[in-house]
């Protein structure tokens, strides 16, 4: 109760709250695009500014709160405070903790406790960020006043020659935030090359922030298994981005539809998710000095396959930059991502961690593995949701009554031992629990390499 009294006091106060915090969310969202022209020690100190005056904000009304409790004249001494007040005065070391893009140690009793504390003091960004289009007009011209290489923005009119004009008949499919085309690009270095084009819907600014987002990410940080951003457009208020063609699709495509002449072997599939995992150990790891990437939207959608079927990791409109540096990095956010593939710890409670990625991960493993998606309507109740069916099935020891048929006679038992058990470690519910995604990376390879060596036994006559 002493938590719940200190926030319906902070509620009292939430339009003052709110115009302190609208500052540093700000910053928080734009940080990426911001650093490319401001040098990063300003920008992080404008930040820590605006934390502190948070910070204070919050330790006034705590102090008072306290005051009440204690009917005393004089504002409280907070440095040693009870017990039963640590939960509520961690919100604005948690609140520090956002706005410098920083990890504390939080208690998994206090990573439940945020959602409650977003619900009363209304302190997601979803609720305290304007919505209206104007926000998303002012985020794109912030944006374009970004200095930005010359060589990398392609003119609206060579993207209109490459799609006929955007012709209808070079339509491949429709996202959420736009429509993607199929075009050939002669510009620059390129010559003739066949490339994707995703244009973004310009109506009301639908889809300005993911547009900068993937712009921010795929301009600076480059995977064999991260799909290449070859340019980008933003004349006339066009919002388009130019990528790698992916000659043979999206896994999804490949999972969901069996009548696919001869879909994908085992091998195929072992490989495709090594290079997934590959490309998660390098946005979680190796992407650059001081940040780590949390990509929020992982599923075999945003998996394509290029030419030789090697994955290409797509879609970072969603994805999330952090400090590289700490031992556990998370990120307060508004939801998002995909039912069925996302963290349930992240839906509880709105942080978001390197290991949400581990468990959406977790999800495609198993779609691999049993050929069908993560959520297939024309099952019943049981059955609809992959992550239950799985989690139960490999408990009971009853894998093989889900495993596709597709592929089953080509899996070698050790390398269905070692991928089923790394698949189920990454669907565990807290993400102490989840092993980290260079764990992962690593048992894949090393269930290739048992598939390999077991099925040289059998061409030789020895039994695996």
């Amino acid at each position: 109760m002493a938590l719940i009294s200190f926030l319906i006091l902070l509620s009292d106060a939430r339009q003052e709250c709110q115009n302190l915090f609208q500052s540093f969310v700000l910053h928080h969202l734009m940080y990426p695009c911001l650093l490319m022209q401001e040098n990063a020690t300003t920008l992080r100190g404008r930040i820590d500014t605006d934390a502190r005056e948070m910070q204070a904000f919050y330790r006034h009304y705590y102090s008072k709160y306290i005051q009440r409790q204690q009917n005393v004249d004089k504002p409280a001494d907070l440095t040693h405070l009870p017990k039963e007040y640590q939960m509520a005065a961690v919100l604005f070391e948690v609140l520090k903790a956002l706005s410098l893009e920083e990890s504390i140690e939080v208690p998994d009793e206090i990573l439940e406790a945020h959602a409650h504390v977003a619900e009363m003091v209304k302190l997601s960004t979803h609720d305290i960020l304007p919505v209206e289009p104007e926000s998303s007009d002012q985020a794109l011209v912030r944006y374009r006043e970004i200095k930005k290489p010359n060589d990398f923005k392609i003119p609206l009119q060579t993207i209109k020659d490459c799609t006929q004009d955007f012709d209808e008949r070079n339509f491949i499919g429709k996202g959420g935030y736009g429509s993607v085309y199929m075009g050939i690009l002669s510009w620059g270095d390129h010559v003739n090359e066949l490339v994707a084009i995703k244009r973004l819907d310009v109506k009301g600014f639908q889809g300005t922030k993911e547009f900068l987002t993937e712009l921010t990410m795929l301009s600076q940080y480059q995977h064999e298994n991260i799909i290449t951003l070859v340019g980008f457009c933003d004349d006339n208020k066009e919002m388009i981005l130019v990528y790698e063609y992916a000659n043979h699709g999206s896994l999804d495509t490949y999972l969901r539809d069996t009548t696919i002449s001869g879909g994908l072997s085992w091998l195929q599939l072992l490989n495709i998710c090594i290079g997934v995992a590959s490309a998660l150990e390098y946005l979680h790891n190796y992407v650059a000095e001081k940040h780590r990437i949390i990509h929020r939207d992982v599923k075999s959608a945003n998996i394509l396959l290029d030419e030789n079927w090697n994955a290409k990791l797509a879609d970072f409109g969603l994805s999330r930059i952090g400090l590289a540096n700490q031992e556990n990095t998370f990120v307060i956010t508004n939801l998002a991502g995909t039912h069925g593939y996302c963290d349930p710890q992240y839906e509880r409670t709105g942080f978001l961690t390197k290991e949400s990625d581990v468990y959406s991960f977790g999800v495609v493993l198993f779609e691999v593995l049993c050929g069908r998606l993560a959520c297939a309507l024309n099952y019943h109740d049981e059955q609809r949701f992959l992550h239950h069916l799985a989690r139960t099935c490999y408990r009971n020891g009853e894998l093989e009554k889900i495993i596709d048929p597709r592929i089953r006679k080509d899996i070698k038992p050790r390398a269905l031992r070692k991928f089923s058990t790394i698949a189920y470690q990454c669907l565990q519910d807290t993400r102490e629990e989840r092993p980290i995604i260079a764990e992962v990376a690593f048992q894949l390879k090393e269930v290739m390499k048992n598939q390999l060596e077991d099925e040289l036994l059998v061409r030789k006559g020895t039994p695996s």
